[in-house]
């Protein structure tokens, strides 16, 4: 992969991310590079940016939440991402802003490898059509929103037969998100090349409701079966649906 036109995307809430930008901007734009610089809405809020056509790579300055944000704009397009750890908790955004000049060298020299992560695309369907999709790099999430009392979700994975979960709504994760909120609801760590997806339910009302990890390639359905009140569906965090 020759990297002749890179994105920069800034959280510029993070501290030194102003900083960070300057510095990648200055680097890549004195080795040749042409760069764009744009900003990441914060806490899904403000105005979203567009992938600049041409865009060879990704980095984002900020954290995981930045990453998952730019996965679903470079993912369709096959465009990679570098991410910078701009303080707080990351398990995605590796590189550390100390070590950035360093690993940019090393990209442009050729020297880097490209990691491919899953991720998991969900669809809602009302009346058997198509009304929201999503895609995530961590999990789709349907949730019972406001509602007080439980989903009751009819669940079928592949042709197998169907189950039940009566709970406050089921995790479907890809081994990247089998460290976010699938891990809170006792979902197991998956090593991040396994071709496969977990299915965890939230706080379910039965014991033998326990997270299952299936292939990749299984379709996973669900219905809900509860009347009234709000259903959520979000893809890492963001809400799609409801």
């Amino acid at each position: 992969m020759e990297v002749r036109h890179v994105t920069i995307v800034v959280n510029r809430n993070r501290p030194g991310a102003d900083e960070t930008a300057a510095l990648v901007d200055s680097y890549l734009t004195a080795s040749g590079v042409e760069t764009a610089v744009v900003n990441a809405p914060v806490d899904n809020a403000g105005p979203d940016y567009a992938l600049p056509q041409g865009t060879d790579l990704l980095v984002t300055l900020g954290g995981d939440g930045t990453i998952l944000a730019a996965s679903r704009k470079a993912a369709p397009v096959g465009v990679p991402i570098l991410g910078v750890h701009m303080g707080r908790f990351g398990f995605i955004a590796e590189v550390h802003p100390e070590c950035l000049v360093d690993r940019l060298r090393d990209l442009l020299s050729g020297h880097f490898r490209i990691e491919e992560r899953g991720m998991v695309h969900g669809e809602v369907l009302r009346d058997g059509a198509s009304v929201h999709q999503a895609f995530g790099l961590n999990d789709i999430v349907i949730s019972r929103g406001a509602m007080t009392r439980m989903l009751q979700l009819s669940t079928r994975i592949g042709e197998g037969p169907a189950m039940e979960y009566v709970a406050d709504g089921v995790i479907v994760a890809t081994p990247t998100g089998s460290t976010a909120y699938a891990l809170s609801v006792g979902g197991p760590l998956m090593d991040p090349n396994l071709r496969a997806l977990l299915v965890a339910p939230i706080c379910p009302h039965t014991l033998a409701a326990r997270p299952i990890i299936v292939p990749d390639t299984q379709h996973i359905r669900f219905v809900v079966e509860t009347d009234g009140g709000e259903v959520r569906f979000t893809a890492d965090s963001t809400a799609v649906s409801s």
